[in-house]
């Protein structure tokens, strides 16, 4: 069986109205997650894609990588990019649905909680110790958190 694991991330009101995709992609990377992979390409889900989830991976320059998050966001659009920990082989797919709602995906070499059994379970303080100082730092308010496994 496989397994999902995701973070679902609710801002707060006061923070829904200054959220700025690209700022808050500025932040993941000072905290050490990129969003260019080894082969020097972009992840992302693509201008227009009207909910398809079209993953499409690409090269860009930072500059059109973050007009185009911009442009999304303008439009409302959902934002979709995938990150990667610098540090491991550890990533996620971070979704922005609107102002205040916020998906990581846990998909790329999901971190488990070592023990010593066939329980898989999701080491979800690993990854929260890794994302929340990015909303911090973001000056973004955490209104609720949901860690998920399915």
């Amino acid at each position: 069986m496989s397994i999902s694991a995701s973070i679902d991330i609710v801002l707060s009101e006061c923070s829904r109205s200054v959220l700025s995709a690209p700022d808050l992609l500025v932040n993941f990377v000072s905290e050490g997650w990129d969003f260019v992979d080894g082969n020097g390409e972009v992840t992302m889900l693509p201008l227009g894609d009207n909910d398809d989830f079209n993953w499409t991976s690409i090269s860009l320059d930072r500059v059109t990588f973050f007009n185009i998050l911009q442009e999304k966001q303008n439009l409302k659009e959902i934002i979709g990019i995938e990150l990667l920990r610098v540090d491991s082989d550890v990533g996620c797919e971070l979704l922005i649905f609107n102002t205040n709602d916020i998906a990581l995906n846990l998909s790329i070499a999901r971190k488990k909680i070592d023990i010593k059994s066939s329980i898989d379970i999701t080491d979800f303080s690993w990854y929260l110790k890794r994302i929340l100082p990015v909303y911090k730092n973001s000056g973004l308010q955490v209104e609720r958190i949901n860690c998920n496994q399915l």
